[in-house]
This record gives structure tokens, C-alpha cells and sequence, in this order.
């Protein structure tokens, strides 16, 4: 038998797993093609609609455009690149935006939702690579990853273990040892 309890709990227990979905930030395609399927065959998927991201390899701004030159990654659920040691290949995001290059600077994370316009080779060293070009509908430059605090670095230890009365026995994770620095005068 079913009562209005049992009802009720599954009702949330429904919301909160419906709230706790992740919200991609920028739209997805339904065929989303790899930067490497469109290298290949640009004039297959010219005009068409592409998210992709990745790492910022450089940044260039003309009177016009503004040019991002990028590492193609993975996208997670909420089209963050996945951070891995892994290219997909390579790609340049142009907008008539000006994207500041102190702020899209390299190794900033960011995601590209626009067009595939056409493809252009370009060295990379001595070697020539086709960069497929997309002109940018809208993008997000991810905040940086934060850093993982070295001081919690055993698994076996939860946060209320300190090692502070064994700290000369552990110097590299005194909150107080500072790396000495010289400063020219």
C-alpha cells in the first residue's frame, strides 16, 4: 500500500537528482564532429555548427578579429575540456569581439560554440598543419582549476590529523616554510 509519505519522499528524492544535473554551458550539436573529422573533410561541415574546446595556445588581435589559437580536448557534460594529456588536434576560434590576450592567455581552458568557415595551413614549428577555422557564436573561458593542497596528501589521513609537533620531521608541509627568495637591489 502506498501512502502520501512514500509519495511525498519520492517526489524529492526526484527534484534533487533532477537539480543536481549538470547544465552544459554553452549549446551542444547533435552530431558534433571531431576537429579531426573536419580537418579532414572541411566542405562536409562548412556552415555547420560545432562546440568544441580545449587549451589557448595563443592569442591574436587585428583592428577586426580577434584569433585563438587552440588545443582541441574532450568536453565533459558541462563542456569543460577534460584535463588529460591528449590532443584532439588543433583549431583557431575567430571572433569580431576584442578578447583582451592578458586574459585569454595560454593554458586558459575554454570552450567554443560557432561555425565552421573553412580551413587554413599554418606552421606549427617547420611543419604545416590545416587548421580548421570557426567563427565564434559564443565561448566561455573557464576560471582556473584550483590547486590541490599539498599539505593533505596521504588518503589514510582526514582533515583533524596535523602533523604540527612532527613539523622538522615534515619541513615541506609546514604552513610557515617559505622558499627563500632573493630580491636584486
Amino acid at each position: 500500500m502506498v501512502n502520501k509519505l512514500h509519495i511525498l519522499s519520492f517526489a524529492a528524492l526526484a527534484w534533487l537528482v533532477s537539480a543536481c544535473t549538470i547544465e552544459p554551458k554553452l549549446p551542444v550539436p547533435d552530431n558534433n564532429p571531431p576537429v579531426v573529422a573536419v580537418q579532414e573533410n572541411v566542405e562536409a561541415y562548412q556552415d555547420k555548427y560545432v562546440t568544441w574546446g580545449g587549451i589557448i595556445l595563443e592569442t591574436h588581435t587585428r583592428q577586426d578579429l580577434t584569433e585563438i589559437v587552440i588545443l582541441s580536448k574532450r568536453l565533459t557534460k558541462s563542456t569543460r575540456p577534460v584535463e588529460q594529456d591528449e590532443s584532439l588536434g588543433r583549431f583557431v576560434a575567430q571572433s569580431k569581439l576584442f578578447l583582451d590576450p592578458a586574459l585569454y592567455a595560454p593554458n586558459r581552458e575554454i570552450t567554443v560554440h560557432g561555425k565552421v568557415v573553412r580551413k587554413e595551413k599554418r606552421k606549427v614549428g617547420d611543419y604545416e598543419y590545416s587548421y580548421p577555422i570557426v567563427t565564434v557564436e559564443s565561448l566561455y573561458l573557464w576560471p582556473p582549476r584550483p590547486e590541490p593542497d599539498p599539505y593533505w596528501y596521504d588518503p589514510w589521513y582526514g582533515p583533524w590529523y596535523h602533523p604540527y609537533p612532527y613539523y622538522p620531521y615534515y619541513p615541506h608541509y609546514h604552513p610557515r616554510t617559505i622558499d627563500s627568495v632573493t630580491v636584486p637591489k
